[in-house]
């Protein structure tokens, strides 16, 4: 009879804790297709992992729902993190229409249907 060692699974972390028990941004209208760009303005205190991290692959703009999926992390707990980024200056949001993501996807659709 083998006995085989499982390997060590990764502690898991609970978004609450990582929000620190917030559920919702600090700012409204924070969408998943929102850019977040890093600014020039150092962030105050210490960073955690996450926000280090953030920070790091929004170097150039990058949607929320990218930093999710990079980060591993839920849509909502990253839009907490970027939330107290934006708070601290150390982020910036590139805002966009609904309305115009939605007829720019549309025209590019029409145009590759066209191209067939």
């Amino acid at each position: 009879m083998s006995t085989q060692a499982t390997p060590p699974q990764p502690a898991l972390i609970r978004p609450f804790i990582l929000t620190g028990g917030r559920t919702t941004a600090s700012r409204e209208g924070l969408r998943w297709e929102t850019l977040v760009e890093v600014t020039t303005k150092e962030p105050a205190g210490d960073l955690t992992s996450e926000q280090a991290s953030l920070l790091a692959l929004a170097a150039q703009p990058v949607s929320v729902a990218e930093l999710s999926a990079s980060l591993n992390l839920p849509t909502q707990v990253v839009a907490v993190i970027v939330g107290d980024l934006l708070d601290g200056g150390a982020v910036r949001l590139h805002q966009t229409d609904p309305v115009e993501i939605e007829l720019s996807a549309l025209t590019r659709m029409i145009d590759r249907v066209r191209s067939l």
